[in-house]
């Protein structure tokens, strides 16, 4: 069964949802983007839904002591790294916090995603391949080219892989159905007007456990 993590997540109603509907992973952007959430909104919202799913805080080039501030509050269960971190500092946090580190690493830019993979091997528990965009570190709602992911597959080899980027409702059976996704990260794929979208959300869980 292919596993589901929604991102973005600002309002405790979406939590409340998507505890009922058993997504393995919830993702809070601490991150500039208009998803932004501060560790003090994540710690009330995680505290009003008891039981929630594993919460992913998910960082650009994050300080120590920021990650030391926002985890003296916040019981995060990964930590998604997103900007230039090198393979160093991921074993750094991960040895700090005794928390998993998931790494995401751009598809279609300059670096060679697979070549990425090797140099992160043994510094993170899971690499996530989103699209690159040179504006911004991901959340860009646009997919790569798909046909990547089985070289992306064989190169993490036992590193969990996880899916990003433009998945939807329309299109997420296709990915399951052909690569057999073993994991898949999505935000405004299941938004209307920037905020998150109950329906959509039930339809994508939907799709996913039915494919």
């Amino acid at each position: 069964m292919t596993r589901v993590k929604i991102c973005g997540i600002k309002r405790v109603e979406t939590l409340a949802l998507l505890k009922k509907l058993d997504v393995d992973y919830v993702g809070f952007v601490f991150a500039q983007s208009k998803r932004q959430v501060d560790g003090q909104t994540v710690k009330s919202l995680l505290s009003q839904i008891p039981e929630h799913p594993p919460a992913v805080g998910v960082f650009v080039n994050p300080t120590l002591q920021e990650l030391d501030d926002l985890l003296a509050d916040v019981p995060l269960a990964v930590i998604q790294l997103h900007g230039q971190e090198t393979p160093e500092y991921c074993q750094q946090v991960k040895a700090r916090y005794s928390l998993p580190v998931w790494k995401a690493l751009a598809v279609g830019g300059e670096e060679d995603a697979a070549a990425e993979i090797a140099r992160y091997a043994g510094s993170v528990d899971a690499y996530l391949f989103d699209t690159y965009d040179p504006s911004q570190a991901g959340g860009t709602g646009k997919r790569f080219s798909w046909e990547q992911i089985p070289q992306l597959q064989e190169a993490c080899q036992e590193k969990t892989c996880i899916i990003a980027g433009g998945i939807n409702t329309e299109n997420v059976s296709e990915l399951i159905n052909r690569y057999q996704a073993e994991m898949i990260d999505v935000s405004s794929g299941v938004e209307t007007d920037g905020e998150k979208d109950a329906e959509k959300i039930k339809t994508l869980v939907e799709r996913v456990k039915g494919a």
